[in-house]
């Protein structure tokens, strides 16, 4: 795998990959710089089973989820997506515990249903697109999809 071809064939998509989960250029320019370094120590692991590109966008996405888990950037977009930021209150403490549910929401996902949660609700993937990018079955990320939105539901619904 000559890492000059990836970088020039892959290298704007990648980019693009990281801005939009990022959503700060100058990280998306470090994540991606990172991506490559990534794909250059880990080339060897390229089985081939699946297209280079999705192999790629796997490896921009889940080093993304990486640099976010946390990040409060990636709470309030991901508020908005979900559709708790919609119409963000004016006062600070309903914000605030806006983020604190989703911070909690997040960490108490695994990180298979933490990715299945960012490219349902962030990428507005279907579930074939996201078995064909994560390397599961459409059924595994149906059944995985179902159970992020019961655990929404019941939240929506309160204690």
């Amino acid at each position: 795998m000559d890492l000059t071809d990836v970088c020039r064939r892959y290298g704007a998509s990648v980019l693009r990959r990281c801005r939009g989960m990022l959503g700060d250029p100058d990280e998306a320019q470090d994540a991606a710089q990172e991506v490559f370094v990534s794909i250059l120590n880990k080339g060897h692991q390229f089985r081939g089973e699946a297209e280079l590109s999705t192999w790629i966008y796997r490896i921009t996405t889940n080093h993304c989820l990486n640099r976010i888990r946390g990040d409060k950037r990636r709470t309030a977009r991901a508020e908005h997506s979900l559709g708790w930021g919609d119409g963000a209150p004016a006062d600070p403490y309903d914000r605030y515990r806006l983020r604190a549910e989703l911070r909690e929401l997040l960490a108490g996902l695994e990180p298979l249903d933490q990715e299945i949660l960012v490219h349902r609700y962030l990428d507005g993937m279907t579930q074939a697109e996201i078995a064909s990018v994560t390397g599961r079955s459409r059924r595994t990320v149906g059944k995985h999809c179902r159970a992020i939105d019961a655990l929404l539901a019941s939240r929506e619904e309160g204690p």
